[in-house]
């Protein structure tokens, strides 16, 4: 025998079944540990591991299960694999899947130990769910407690209690991880994504997901933002973004008002609300109203340039969401205008000019601001750089 890994509850060793030729994973277990056995021989399900026999012989019991030849999610993280959006909802899927079977058992199986860890990869493409020594029976709740794993479990874990909703909070932060660092850009691109996670990882667990199905409805339901608004969305993310760079050099000493970025991160919230996801153009319609107006009144507020020149590249990016590009071009000129911190303003104008297929007068409003190089202060050096892009493949000009 092979030891291959160890699970939370015993050592996982390779065997080979010698009359049939094929490989088996057997886990070595003490008595006290056998639990696992006793519910895994409960369970039949594609996405499972099956257990084949269970032996005790002296202090160990031996657990033979089929062997899954893959690799885990976590191994996969570790080799820098970048999950695309497309293979993070296909795992979802299987995963709620298997939640929707475990929980609809009599008893209800609870996992307890949800994580990258725990999900098999096969070479083939399939999905498994492994290690079951941290799983309880519905029954069994006063008798065992489940801890699960720190940034997994669910708070209600570490009192000893575990429920349904207990495994919902560990799928959410898995598929988090999963995300890793196109977290944000998947999220924007799809907020029933963000919806999705943030119901999983609620601290109440009335206010988590209450069944497998319903979750699993909403997955199939999730659809990406049109072209139209996701350029939008990512247009005022990155000016919001700018707000958090900049936001030392701007915010007064003596000012009661909290700082522009915090006030302005509520409004930029509604672009990935559910009403504004789900919501019909009418609906979508009035948010985008209601964010413009809330954008209006923080200007009155905020009355430094660099503040007031931000506001309106917002303003400027929801008219473009709004498929308003006469008032949004009128943002971008008046940011354009004010004094000192127009450089920002030039760009997002010059970008705008390149979405409307306006190139020629994109162009040359690059041609007057690019010799101007000891001026070019606060800008973002990816819209710069997009812009300059833009261009080149129009002109071939550097």
């Amino acid at each position: 025998m092979e030891k291959i890994g160890k699970g939370g509850q015993g050592v996982l060793y390779l065997a080979r079944d010698l009359e049939l030729g094929i490989y088996r994973a057997i886990k070595v277990l003490s008595p006290d540990q056998k639990r696992e056995a006793s519910i895994l021989k409960l369970l039949e399900f594609p996405y499972l591991p099956q257990m084949i026999d269970y032996v005790e012989q002296g202090e160990y019991c031996f657990l033979v299960m089929e062997y899954i030849r893959g690799r885990s999610l976590k191994d996969y993280l570790a080799e820098g694999k970048i999950f695309t959006v497309q293979e993070i909802f296909g795992i979802a899927g299987k995963v709620l899947e298997i939640l929707i079977y475990l929980h609809g058992r009599k008893p209800p199986v609870y996992y307890g130990d949800m994580k990258p860890e725990n999900l098999m990869l096969t070479e083939e493409g399939s999905l498994y769910l492994i290690d079951f020594g941290s799983a309880v029976l519905g029954y069994e709740r006063g008798k065992y407690i489940c801890y699960g794993t720190a940034g997994y479990a669910a708070p209600e874990q570490y009192y000893g209690r575990i429920s349904k909703a207990s495994d919902f909070f560990s799928f959410g932060k898995t598929l988090l991880v999963l995300c890793q660092k196109n977290r944000w850009k998947y999220m924007i691109q799809y907020p029933g994504l963000f919806f999705l996670i943030r119901k999983c990882c609620r601290t109440k667990e009335d206010k988590r997901w209450q069944s497998g199905e319903a979750a699993l409805e909403y997955l199939k339901k999730i659809r990406p933002l049109s072209l139209r608004i996701w350029r939008g969305l990512v247009l005022a993310t990155g000016i919001f973004w700018i707000f958090i760079l900049c936001a030392g050099s701007y915010v007064g000493k003596q000012r009661k008002l909290p700082s522009l970025e915090n006030a302005v991160s509520p409004v930029l919230g509604i672009y990935t609300s559910m009403d504004f996801h789900s919501g019909g153009f009418g609906v979508r319609e009035q948010l985008l109203i209601q964010i413009e107006n809330a954008e209006k009144r923080l200007m009155a507020n905020y009355q430094t340039q660099k503040e007031q020149s931000r506001l309106l590249l917002l303003l400027a990016a929801n008219s473009e969401i709004r498929g308003k590009p006469i008032q949004a071009e009128a943002y971008y000129q008046e940011a354009v205008q004010i004094q000192d911190v127009g450089n920002e303003g030039v760009v997002s104008y010059g970008l705008f000019l390149c979405r409307q297929n306006r190139m020629e007068e994109s162009l040359e409003l690059y041609q007057k601001w690019e010799p101007r190089s000891d001026q070019k202060t606060g800008i973002q050096e990816r819209n710069l750089r997009e812009w300059r892009i833009a261009l080149r493949n129009m002109t071939d000009r550097p």
